[in-house]
């Protein structure tokens, strides 16, 4: 889920070449780089030859985003644009936003370039100003991996190519995975203890629950 989910977000919403040569001295952002479609996403796109910035706020989070290979991180919970102008980038043009999209809207609709494209997966609390991406001509894009087949498009094949490529990815050690915390039995007590996990918002890469007894 987390590799269509950043995949799609990247190749087909943004667009983004996976040619290294095309994205030479091309940055993402990615809002939320320490999850599970974050952790992917930075690996992906670095595969690509993009220069990724990755938001973290913790030391754990920071240290596992860098282990992933962003080349810089800066801290959601501090403004955003005086912390990108700091390592010299007043605007990229990509951003990936993961998490608390409308409290970062503002900073995000400041760095983005002009005639460049923000894409987002998590649903916003209150509307979004669109009006702020205007004098950019700057795109807005949403990414919902389930579209395809809920929809049973005519491209649906392309969730199991990339699959596909992903695994081959692994399978040469291109990129890793990110589970990072594993639950057993599935049972009462440890959905419980999954849902707090994932509630307290301070899940790295991915959680997962296996096995009955």
């Amino acid at each position: 889920m987390t590799s269509i989910t950043a995949w799609e977000a990247l190749f087909d919403r943004m667009g983004i070449s996976q040619d290294p040569l095309v994205n030479q001295g091309k940055a993402l952002l990615i809002i939320g780089a320490a999850g599970g479609v974050g952790s992917i996403a930075i690996q992906l796109a670095k595969l690509a030859g993009l220069t990724v910035i990755g938001t973290a706020s913790r030391p754990k989070t920071i240290d596992w985003v860098q282990s992933l290979g962003a080349d810089h991180i800066i801290d959601h919970r501090q403004e955003l644009a005086p912390q990108m102008q700091a390592l010299g980038y007043a605007a990229v043009p990509y951003i990936f936003c993961l998490n608390a999209l409308d409290q970062h809207w503002a900073g995000i609709s400041e760095i983005i370039a002009p005639t460049s494209t923000v894409c987002a997966i998590d649903d916003p609390k209150v509307p979004l100003d669109l009006r702020l991406l205007k004098r950019k001509s700057a795109t807005f894009v949403w990414e919902f991996m389930f579209t395809r087949p809920v929809y049973e498009t005519d491209d649906m094949i392309e969730q199991h190519r990339l699959l596909n490529q992903v695994a081959a990815y692994v399978e040469q050690g291109r990129v890793k995975t990110t589970m990072t915390t594993r639950l057993t039995p599935i049972n009462a007590a440890t959905l419980r203890q999954a849902h707090a996990q994932l509630e307290s918002n301070a899940t790295i890469g991915k959680l997962v629950i296996e096995s009955f007894e």
